[in-house]
Order: structure tokens, then sequence, then C-alpha cells
């Protein structure tokens, strides 16, 4: 009996059941088990940077409507944030299927083909989330952050102050107009400049990358300290040369900027530590930042006497004391225009990052003075 039901219409009714279990997803437990409430809670989960919390969440939603675009729009940004960009890329893919008209689901995937660095790609899907929404700042702010890494900074400022009139209050768009405004006005020119002066914040490598690229290093020295230039010293891409008379720097074997970092310490321009170490990924801070500004001066102009300089002086900064280790740096680099104190309340920000743009325009203005 049963083998003639399967054979003629209940066939048919036991494979609209198997869909429509496989599409309706799994019974809901409650009031608050729904997948609006579990996308919600991985939002802000997503917010607070606990992100296998907010997949969790995500996934929840999913498993309550296996058809629910915004929870596949939050598994591909928690997929992003734990850098699964494969499972990111197919979670956002699947948003877009399931709702042609979901922005938030093109967003995902632009920022998830950004990650990937498909940044043609990604700009489409930016664009196509504001052809559905005119009104979405944050596909605005995203899609300049990509024209940015596409180095079309003229485009990124148009997205970010499009982003601007529709929330005059969005900080980070802001922030960006700021920072793509300064990389144009540093003008990087070599391939290692351009990719440095989008880093934030950069390292120690970075910045003797920056300092052996792009500060007109050979020029300066040869003009203003021709003897430093003797028949000992090779570029920068000879990695395979060590500086006479010196220990090997200790932490740079294989390093990606070694060449860089033996040129500028070889210089003296920067120094390594007591142990010989360089520390090459050790985030420079803007302290740090001045102390090496002091160091090029003092080495270009032949003039230790610019480390005294400003000693005993009265401190112009409410955080930074005249006894500070970077005191007289910092008043050499704030008073030759290479770095600047906070707007307003006027301290230095010891602690602060500094990002590749502020680098390079401090090494710009740096430059200008040889």
């Amino acid at each position: 009996m049963w083998s003639r039901w399967l054979k003629g219409p209940g066939l048919a009714l036991a494979i609209i059941w198997l869909v429509a279990c496989a599409t309706v997803g799994e019974r809901s437990k409650g009031p608050t088990d729904t997948p609006e409430h579990h996308y919600i809670a991985g939002q802000s989960f997503l917010e607070q940077k606990k992100y296998g919390s907010a997949l969790a969440e995500f996934e929840r939603a999913k498993a309550l409507d296996p058809k629910y675009a915004p929870a596949f729009e939050g598994i591909a940004l928690a997929q992003l944030a734990l850098r699964n960009l494969p499972r990111a890329g197919e979670a956002a893919d699947t948003a877009k299927d399931l709702d042609g008209t979901y922005a938030r689901g093109y967003l995902a995937s632009g920022r998830v083909q950004a990650a990937q660095g498909h940044l043609k790609a990604a700009v489409r899907d930016f664009t196509q989330a504001l052809e559905i929404n005119p009104q979405y700042v944050q596909a605005y702010y995203y899609r300049g952050e990509t024209h940015m890494q596409r180095f079309d900074f003229t485009q990124a400022e148009r997205d970010f102050d499009s982003a601007l009139q529709i929330r005059p209050t969005y900080a980070a768009a802001r922030t960006a107009w700021e920072r793509s405004m300064k990389i144009r006005l540093a003008v990087p020119g070599t391939h290692i400049g351009k990719k440095i002066v989008l880093v934030d914040p950069i390292t120690r490598a970075d910045l003797a990358a920056l300092i052996a690229t792009e500060f007109s290093l050979e020029r300066a020295l040869r003009r203003r300290r021709p003897e430093i230039f003797d028949p000992t010293f090779r570029p920068a891409r000879d990695t395979r040369w060590s500086p006479p008379n010196l220990p090997p720097i200790r932490d740079v074997d294989g390093h990606w900027a070694k060449g860089f970092i033996e040129l500028v310490t070889a210089l003296y321009l920067m120094e390594t530590f007591p142990d010989r170490t360089f520390r090459p990924d050790a985030i420079v801070d803007r302290a740090s930042y001045a102390m090496a500004i002091q160091q090029i001066l003092s080495i270009v102009d032949d003039d230790d006497g610019l480390r005294r300089k400003f000693i005993g002086s009265v401190s112009p900064f409410p955080d930074v004391r005249n006894d500070h280790f970077a005191y007289n740096a910092i008043m050499l680099a704030t008073t030759r225009g290479m770095l600047e104190a906070r707007t307003g309340s006027g301290a230095f920000n010891l602690t602060g990052s500094m990002s590749g743009a502020d680098a390079l325009l401090g090494l710009r203005k740096l430059a200008e003075l040889f």
C-alpha cells in the first residue's frame, strides 16, 4: 500500500514537505527566538568586536529562516572580521542572491571584495548599494576607502564629501577625507611609498622604507654631507650588504624591509636598540617619530647641538614635561612644521600612532629644508 502511495500523489507531497522543511527552517523556541532578534543581537556583538558570538547569532537567524538575507550579510561581516574570506564571500553572495534589493548585502559583498583585493568588483558592489539606497552613507564611505586603495584620491574625496553631506557628524568619513588630502599633499613618488602611505599605523620598518625611498635621501646627504658617502656605501636594493664595523642587526633577516633598515641605520638616520635589534614591526608613535626627525636633522645638518637646542625651555604642551626624553625632538619637529599638536587642547599626544600619510607629509616638509 505504501509503495503504491509513494508512486502516486504521495511522492509529490513528500517532496513538497521535504522542500518546505529545508526552506522554512527550525521551529522558534520562544517569542525572542526570531531571525530579526538574532540579527540585531549579532550586530551588537559585531560592534563589541565579539565576532564568535556575532557569528553564532547570525547562524541562528539563518537556521530559523534559511532565506533571510540579513542573516547571510551578518555571517559575511563576522567571517570577514575573523579573516575567513572564502566563507565571507560565499555568505555575501548568498545575501545578494536572496534579495537583490537588499543594500546591506551589497555593502557586505563590497567589503569582502575589497579585503580580497578585488577593488573594481568592490566599487561595483558599493555603487549597486547606492543605486538601491542613494542615502546610504556607509556605502559612500567604503567606496571612498576603496578608491583610496586604487590611488584615485579625487573620487575618494567626492565619496567622503557625499557621506558628510548626508551625515555631517560622520567622523570616520571626515577623518578619511582629511587623510586623503594629506596623501595628495605628500605625493608618494615610489611604489613602496604608495603602499605605506595608506597604512595606519605604520611600523618602524615602514618608516625606514619611507626615509630610504621618499626622502630624497641620497641627494640630501651628497649635498650636505658628502663625506658620508665612502667606498663602502651600497644602495638599499643590495640586501647582501652589511654596515662595516658594526655587528649585524639581529632581527631583520628575511624581513621585507631589511635593505632599507640596513641603509638608514648605516647612515645613522635611525638607530637600533642597545641589544642590536631594530624591532621592525613595532608601531611608531608620535614621540618616536619626533626622535627620528631629530636624528635626521642632526645627521644631515652635521649639528649635534640640535639635540640640546630646547633643553631647559618651558614646554608648550600640557602632556609633555621639559625633562621628557623626547622633549627636544618634539620641539624640533613641531617648530619646523613636521608635526602638529592637537587643535583645541594643545596636547602633543605622545603615544598616538603615526599614519603613513602623516609620516610622509612630515618627511616632505623635512626635505624642503635641504
